[in-house]
């Protein structure tokens, strides 16, 4: 690999040259430059200082950018297929309608960053910082994102099928509209979390913490709640038809109009729940503890089973 400075890369950029593939660029200081358009592929920038730098239109494909600093840097419909950005900071970076496919952004701070439009199909965000990001319309189809800090994202309309979240931070988080079709969130944190009108059929949500989240018109069809906490969160006309909700918590929790035909309620703690309106055909409150007189009444006439004694 052949190695160039920043005073070099400026001169011939300056001369329009835009191909800068294969180099050792390792730790170069090219902060704050115009190199909008310019080609990193296969590049070493490994610890480079890209912050509050123009790298719009570029291409960084297979490029390593391990520990560098792109603060502030605007990456926008940038070309990032396949890189490596391990320890990356990328704090209040601009990456709308960037293409990440495949890169690899764990331990990444991504703190304020602004993705929208942003294509992370099967990217891995493992442990990477997204605190108050906008990822709004971006596709991280298949994203790896365990262990993440999504506290406060906007993640409206994102495409989040089959995205893995175990043990993620989502508190606070907007997800309205959201397709989350067989995701994992086993042991994630999504307390206060806005999930209105999302798709989470067949998702993995045990454990999960869903403390005073919003789940009103939520699709949890076929969904695994198992020892979910749901206390106080509102689940007003969502469709929880088959899901498993055996072992969960559901203090105080709004179930108005709500679909529960065939839910299993099975060992459920449902204190102060409210059930009124909804469809209960076939469900089972075997050992289900905190219904009252009234509720138990009201569940064996409109065809739920198991109904404690």
């Amino acid at each position: 690999m052949n190695i160039i400075n920043a005073s070099d890369i400026l001169k011939h950029y300056g001369e329009q040259e835009r191909n800068f593939q294969n180099l050792d660029l390792s730790r170069v200081d090219l902060s704050g430059a115009d190199l909008n358009g310019i080609d990193f592929s296969h590049a070493n920038l490994n610890s480079a200082d890209l912050s509050y730098t123009n790298l719009s239109r570029t291409t960084l494909i297979w490029t390593d950018l391990n520990r560098a600093n792109l603060k502030q840097a605007n990456l926008t419909q940038a070309y990032l297929l396949h890189s490596s950005l391990f320890w990356a900071d990328l704090k209040e970076a601009t990456l709308v309608n960037a293409n990440l496919s495949n890169a690899l952004l764990n331990h990444a701070n991504l703190t304020s960053a602004c993705l929208k439009g942003a294509d992370l199909t099967e990217a891995s965000l493992e442990s990477a910082i997204l605190v108050q990001a906008a990822l709004s319309r971006a596709n991280l189809f298949k994203a790896s994102l365990k262990g993440a800090n999504f506290t406060g994202a906007n993640l409206k309309e994102a495409n989040l099928r089959q995205t893995n979240w175990e043990g993620a931070i989502l508190s606070q988080a907007s997800l309205q509209g959201v397709d989350l079709e067989q995701s994992q969130f086993n042991e994630t944190i999504l307390r206060n979390v806005d999930l209105t009108d999302a798709n989470l059929v067949k998702a993995d949500l045990r454990y999960a913490d869903l403390t005073e989240a919003i789940l009103c018109r939520v699709a949890l069809e076929l969904t695994n709640l198992v020892g979910a906490d749901l206390s106080r969160a509102t689940l007003k006309q969502a469709s929880l038809f088959q899901a498993d909700l055996e072992r969960a918590v559901l203090y105080n929790t709004n179930l108005v109009e709500t679909d529960l035909r065939y839910t299993n309620f099975k060992d459920t703690q449902l204190m102060g729940s409210d059930f009124s309106g909804s469809r209960v055909k076939g469900a089972s409150f075997t050992d289900a503890k905190g219904l009252t007189c009234q509720q138990k009444q009201w569940l064996r006439v409109n065809g739920a089973l198991n109904i404690p004694a």
